[in-house]
């Protein structure tokens, strides 16, 4: 039986569940190495490049990237307060979102940084990657903190 709320506007209740599998293909090996500890990037031995997030493939020469583990150490290359979020960070509104230059890597992680002292935040702060103690196999299971 339907349940009706209003009239105008007509408002009811329906029940609605969907079951998403979602698959990491070739970049699996990211999430799983995050379960060990690690933070794992991908490197081009021809271009000589290193990803992260890491791609499977070159962008340059779309040869096939080998993994590295990197540091999880680099800077703040940019970043921004965050007012407004999807549902899984409304908790924490407002957050911070950086894009860091990580030693190693020839691109950017946009990724948050997670501090109690936000009016230090600065461009060229040096940060630190952090790994979720209980993964949740998502791209937020890592985080930047202040490293100084």
């Amino acid at each position: 039986m339907t349940e009706v709320f209003g009239i105008d506007p007509l408002i009811i209740k329906n029940e609605y569940y969907i079951e998403y599998r979602h698959s990491y293909g070739k970049t699996s090996p990211f999430f799983e190495n995050l379960s060990k500890g690690k933070i794992m990037a991908t490197k081009c031995e021809h271009c000589n490049k290193t990803f992260m997030p890491p791609r499977a493939d070159c962008p340059y020469c779309l040869r096939e990237t080998k993994w590295v583990e990197i540091s999880g150490k680099g800077k703040i290359h940019t970043f921004s307060t965050m007012y407004f979020a999807g549902e899984k960070f409304l908790k924490d509104v407002p957050f911070y979102l950086a894009y860091v230059e990580l030693e190693g890597v020839d691109t950017l992680l946009l990724t948050r940084i997670k501090t109690k002292e936000p009016e230090k935040l600065k461009i060229g702060m040096k940060i630190k990657l952090k790994i979720a103690r209980d993964l949740e196999w998502r791209a937020s299971d890592i985080w930047a903190e202040p490293d100084e």
